[in-house]
């Protein structure tokens, strides 16, 4: 026998030797008897014998999957079969084993419960709900009364330039209201070389609002405001406004007085009367000041009485050099008015509040009696 007939002879009996024994691996699986696998199953009595059990039969080296494997060798009619036989025997396999493993958590779950024992018919601390704070509650309110006049929110920012907090609103470089006794100044300084400040006033934002939008504009702007002041039942360092920018074609101080007093009413909740005295602002002309008074009913008596007015705002027609700061031309018949009203003090009017630090002092027992 040559060299050539040896390597063929020995070939065809590997492949013979190698396909026997895989025919024998699979049929000697299949010949396995399923209730034998089934009674392994239901005496194992641990975690780790269930584990041990899954990887003979169904893990990546399991006898089920190695069956899968050895498959090929098989005729495509017997494949066929004997495929579904070992498909439905590890469905079976699975089922009982997912049944076995539901059973040991079920075991550690009830363990842990009968340790951690809780008696549901203790009495439990009642969770407190939470509320907005009196300023909030305003100023939300406030918000849906503008909204509801067809303005629209923006918030604006806290941190600004001195050209944005004075001169674009007109307030000379040379105004009182620049020195530190006043304005809060931070080290940081803006493009111009400036300390940038916090704002004093919610008119830093009118040169912003007016070229974002353009005109015809209807904006408020309700958010925080800082001055270096002393405090008193009437001032805070930190306090909340809500300025109000209208500017279109021909509006007058008719137009801006039926604003007010709608939008005042519907803060109080009662018809309002408003009072303007001439007042001077920068960023105004001309301007006024705002007095307010409504009809209540006097808890003593029962009879209607009038309250005392009560200075809640600033405003006036926007002067033609901060429509100008912004880019509108005043000649080609844009005016408008601005308004800043204290929501601090909106606030204490409406509750009968008598001093505003009460708003932030963080005491609850002030702040629980309005929830």
């Amino acid at each position: 026998m040559d060299s050539n007939e040896f390597i063929y002879g020995f070939t065809l009996k590997s492949k013979i030797k190698s396909l026997f024994s895989s025919q024998i691996c699979f049929f000697v699986f299949f010949i396995m008897d399923k209730t034998q696998i089934l009674t392994q199953l239901s005496a194992i009595s641990t975690k780790d014998e269930l584990e041990t059990w899954y990887q003979t039969y169904l893990g990546k080296k399991g006898s089920i999957t190695l069956a899968f494997k050895e498959m090929w060798n098989l005729s495509p009619e017997d494949r066929k079969i004997k495929g579904q036989e070992l498909s439905s025997l590890k469905s079976a396999l699975e089922r009982e084993y997912q049944q076995k493993a539901d059973t040991f958590l079920n075991e550690e779950i009830n363990a842990l419960l009968e340790k951690d024992l809780v008696d549901i018919s203790l009495p439990v601390k009642k969770l407190e709900q939470g509320f907005y704070s009196l300023l909030v509650k305003t100023r939300r309110e406030m918000e849906e009364i503008a909204q509801s006049m067809g303005f629209r929110i923006e918030i604006g920012k806290e941190v600004v330039s001195k050209f944005e907090n004075f001169e674009a609103v007109n307030i000379p470089i040379s105004h009182p209201a620049t020195e530190m006794h006043d304005t809060i100044y931070l080290t940081k300084k803006d493009d111009r070389g400036e300390n940038y400040v916090m704002r004093t006033h919610t008119s830093s934002a009118q040169n912003y609002v007016i070229k974002k939008y353009w005109v015809p504009i209807r904006v408020v702007l309700p958010w925080k405001c800082y001055r270096f002041d002393e405090m008193d039942p009437s001032h805070d360092t930190m306090f909340y406004q809500m300025e109000g920018v209208y500017i279109d074609k021909n509006i007058s101080v008719a137009n801006f007085k039926y604003v007010i007093e709608t939008f005042l009413s519907g803060v109080l909740k009662k018809k309002v009367e408003v009072r303007m005295r001439p007042g001077y602002f920068p960023f105004v002309e001309p301007g006024f000041e705002i007095d307010a008074r409504y009809e209540y009913i006097d808890p003593k008596t029962g009879e209607k009485q009038l309250s005392k007015r009560l200075e809640l705002l600033g405003a006036g027609m926007i002067h033609p050099n901060v429509l100008r700061n912004a880019g509108v031309d005043p000649d080609e018949g844009r005016t408008g008015f601005a308004f800043g009203i204290g929501i601090n003090r909106v606030t204490a009017m409406k509750y009968g509040v008598k001093d505003i630090r009460y708003f932030t002092s963080g005491d609850l027992r002030f702040t629980r009696s309005f929830a």
